[in-house]
């Protein structure tokens, strides 16, 4: 399968040295697959969105609406806002890096023995219930798992 993920609908054109800004300014060292992926897309709503999401019961499968970037126009498509609402939310080692139709987040994990590893964070899991969900490795490993259906996105020719 080709792991190169398309999207559309993302954000404005983005240079190094933004990514470089927020990664300072919030103390993150973000892997190279995932700062490739933001240098070519800044986010937006991909071609193949469906996600496994392994032991979340009664509903295993998910699908992506967005992944965030920076310096979008719609403020909630923004990696730093995400991290701004979420942050009592999230734990602190996870970066919410995209959403699913509802509240639910993927994340890429930033710190500990699991850094670049990617979850899916339940937003709807009770006060003590799991909310974390292992997904992939890596950002690469993540991208070239996603799948489509005939409810994926779909890019319009040019």
């Amino acid at each position: 399968m080709d792991a190169a993920l398309r999207t559309f609908e993302g954000g404005p054109p983005l240079h190094e040295e933004e990514l470089t800004s927020f990664e300072r300014e919030h103390g993150l060292c973000l892997p190279a697959a995932y700062r490739e992926f933001l240098l070519a897309t800044n986010g937006g709503r991909p071609e193949r969105d469906l996600l496994t999401i392994p032991g979340l019961e009664g509903n295993p499968v998910g699908r992506i609406h967005v992944f965030f970037g920076l310096k979008d126009p719609v403020e909630s498509c923004n990696l730093d806002w995400n991290l701004t609402v979420f942050r009592d939310r999230i734990p602190a080692s996870q970066l919410p890096i995209a959403t699913t139709e509802g509240v639910d987040k993927i994340c890429l994990s930033v710190a500990g023995a699991r850094a670049g590893a990617i979850f899916y964070w339940d937003g709807y899991a009770g006060e003590g219930e799991r909310n974390l969900y292992y997904l992939a490795d890596d950002f690469a490993s993540f991208i070239a798992s996603l799948q489509r259906d005939e409810l994926s996105p779909r890019m319009r020719a040019s």
